[in-house]
């Protein structure tokens, strides 16, 4: 166990001495979110430790603001328009590698961290007499993504664009929008699986030693 523990520590003490003398890659990103029920528009920023040329250590924010989509059902012979909407927010570390050595740089990568979620949904009858509304509770998941992605480099400044699969954990579960006085069998699910597609510009800060 102390064994263990002296290892630990070393593969610590190693990555942190690594990161103090990596260059720093600061990025901002416009981004799409493409998932089952949800398509909105967001936006992001990075901060990576690139250690070398080929790997980069970091951590990322994204936000996708609510987009309310709106639809109509009939329950019970009662005809309501619905309407709901997702935020997300996700809150990652990530790891990179890169290939090649032109101005021209695929490379591959993954998020990993905590996803901060609000499901928003409204329900009113269609006639306009009468509004319900609820807001079901806000949660946060753990979740992975693996990304694809090529930067262009000019020199100190760059543009890169990047795809991912987010797949949030435990987010299965569906609550059903409640009506007072109506079962409305409408379930309110979170996305929980989602395509990113994100273009941007980095900036590289100081040299590798």
């Amino acid at each position: 166990m102390k064994r263990l523990h002296f290892l630990g520590l070393t593969l610590f003490f190693s990555v942190l001495t690594s990161v103090s003398h990596a260059q720093i890659q600061i990025g901002l990103h416009g981004s799409r979110l493409e998932g089952t029920g949800s398509s909105q528009w967001g936006g992001g920023g990075h901060l990576k430790f690139l250690l070398g040329d080929k790997l980069a250590l970091g951590v990322g924010a994204r936000v996708y603001p609510k987009d309310m989509k709106t639809e109509k059902s009939t329950i019970n012979g009662t005809d309501y328009r619905v309407s709901r909407g997702n935020t997300i927010v996700p809150v990652t570390g990530s790891v990179d590698y890169y290939f090649g050595e032109t101005a021209l740089r695929p490379y591959l990568g993954a998020d990993v961290g905590a996803y901060f979620t609000q499901h928003v949904y409204s329900v009113v009858e269609d006639n306009g007499s009468s509004s319900y509304h609820n807001t079901s509770n806000k949660k946060t998941y753990f979740g992975a993504a693996p990304r694809a992605g090529l930067n262009v480099e000019l020199g100190a400044i760059g543009l890169f664009g990047q795809a991912g699969y987010n797949i949030l954990f435990g987010s299965g579960n569906q609550d059903e929008i409640s009506v007072p006085g109506v079962t409305t069998g409408i379930d309110a699910k979170p996305t929980d699986k989602f395509w990113t597609f994100d273009v941007g510009i980095f900036l590289k800060l100081g040299r590798n030693k």
